[in-house]
């Protein structure tokens, strides 16, 4: 679907790669109709039938890889994210355990953890089989378009969301992957494709209807990190200087298309662009507030977490345990409640995986869990790096998505401070396929030498 091009370094491929192949099909659209439960964020809401469902799903197809190539999992370097990972994940499993929080509610939590360490193992599985990085991302894209698409649809449906209230209840945990997307696949690649306008469309979509400023981070970090990887990728010689006004001229157009459609909106659905004007110029103003809402309720989490780590210091050592209870600082509280309404409970007893990727690691496990996440983040982006330079030789048509892991961690920095990924189990999967994606350019690289014919002297 993203590559019919044949690739001139001939990867051998396992017998058994087609099956890993529909595998991975199965496990990472596993979840591509998740959503979150209205009362999910106070964690209070259990699993329905057909999450257990996506779960077994996961289980199953996840299994399958596992039986099929098990031994593909000792090989390097993938091998040491899976089992470093793996043993943060035992560690925080331990480390709940010891300090006696409700085993349901560390399980519960630390599944997003645990399907980001399925998702680095099938592709390390599939990778050492030979399976084409474009087909591994294929499956990526379907089931990121998929799930914007569907949480929008159920939220109107069922939720009773409408345009002049739509908000996180409808927002899709693939927003940022999509961002990345759509960065590599316009700067980095030979030429267009018709799945640019597709994730584009999909992803304007989105941050329209949701009135997400916050992803506006994500566009700007994918923006920028495509321009370093086509800086660096020139630098390598797999790519020329004269070849970007080629390559930007479909930005040209997107954006051309983008004004267009934001015309096409404000006259059919004025709403809409009265709520973005809202959010972003009268944010906190009109609600006699001192600062954004959203903003509030992060420094009150974050206020809280640190005083109940402040009682016991040694706690910063290894923080309260995954799934452990705590609450928002209540000197915060009367100015959130200029904004909710007073019925509403808001930070009284929470135990999910907070609102910013770094406090609740520091909450949760303290110092350790947070090397863990710096080390899991910046190990990809340097892994996707390297395995970009060691195939810049012979590039080949799917060297565009070599970068792709690099620009999505950026994508997923520009929101760790007011938004945790870990808290979505689509969102960890997609983190631990970024994670497993650069062993198959390695495994390609080792190849390449073997392909080229040999030089007549």
């Amino acid at each position: 679907m993203l590559s019919e091009a044949e690739d001139p370094v001939r990867v051998p491929q396992s017998p058994r790669v087609i099956w890993v192949e529909r595998l991975l099909w199965v496990f990472i659209m596993s979840f591509a109709l998740d959503y979150r439960g209205l009362d999910d964020r106070a964690g209070g809401a259990g699993p329905g039938l057909d999450q257990l469902l996506f779960l077994a799903l996961s289980l199953f197809s996840t299994l399958g890889i596992l039986a099929l190539g098990w031994r593909h999992l000792l090989v390097r370097p993938g091998a040491w994210f899976i089992a470093g990972w793996g043993g943060f994940l035992a560690f925080m499993l331990g480390n709940s355990f010891l300090q006696g929080v409700d085993p349901s509610r560390s399980l519960r939590i630390i599944l997003p953890f645990l399907l980001s360490l399925a998702a680095m193992m099938n592709v390390q599985i599939a990778s050492c089989m030979g399976l084409r990085p474009s087909k591994i991302i294929a499956p990526i894209l379907i089931a990121a378009c998929t799930n914007v698409i569907w949480r929008i649809a159920q939220g109107f449906l069922f939720k009773g969301v409408t345009l002049e209230t739509a908000r996180i209840e409808v927002q899709s945990a693939a927003n940022h992957w999509i961002a990345a997307f759509i960065g590599c696949a316009l700067l980095l690649r030979k030429r267009f494709h018709w799945t640019i306008l597709l994730a584009t469309g999909v992803l304007l979509t989105g941050i329209m209807i949701t009135i997400t400023r916050s992803l506006l981070f994500p566009i700007m970090a994918s923006a920028l990190g495509s321009g370093l990887c086509f800086l660096l990728g020139t630098k390598w010689r797999a790519f020329h200087l004269r070849e970007a006004p080629k390559r930007l001229s479909p930005v040209i157009m997107i954006g051309v298309l983008a004004v267009l459609a934001i015309g096409v909106i404000a006259i059919t659905e004025p709403v809409l662009i009265e709520r973005w004007n809202e959010r972003l110029f009268h944010h906190s103003s009109d609600r006699n507030t001192t600062k954004d809402i959203s903003w509030l309720t992060r420094e009150a989490e974050a206020s809280a977490i640190f005083t109940i780590l402040n009682k016991d210091p040694l706690h910063y050592i290894y923080g309260h345990g995954i799934g452990a209870s705590y609450h928002w600082d209540p000197h915060y509280m009367p100015e959130i409640y200029l904004v909710y309404p007073r019925d509403v409970v808001l930070g009284d007893d929470v135990w999910f995986a907070g609102h910013s990727v770094w406090t609740y690691a520091i909450f949760s496990g303290g110092i350790i869990a947070l090397i863990a996440t710096i080390a899991l983040v910046f190990g990809n982006m340097a892994s996707s790096l390297h395995c970009a330079y060691a195939n810049a030789s012979n590039p080949g048509p799917d060297y565009w998505i070599a970068f792709l892991p690099f620009v999505a961690a950026l994508c997923f920095l520009s929101q760790s401070l007011t938004s945790n990924p870990f808290d979505e189990r689509l969102a960890s999967i997609f983190i631990g396929l970024m994670v497993g994606l650069p062993q198959s350019f390695i495994v390609r690289a080792s190849w390449i030498h073997s392909s080229q014919p040999p030089e007549h002297v």
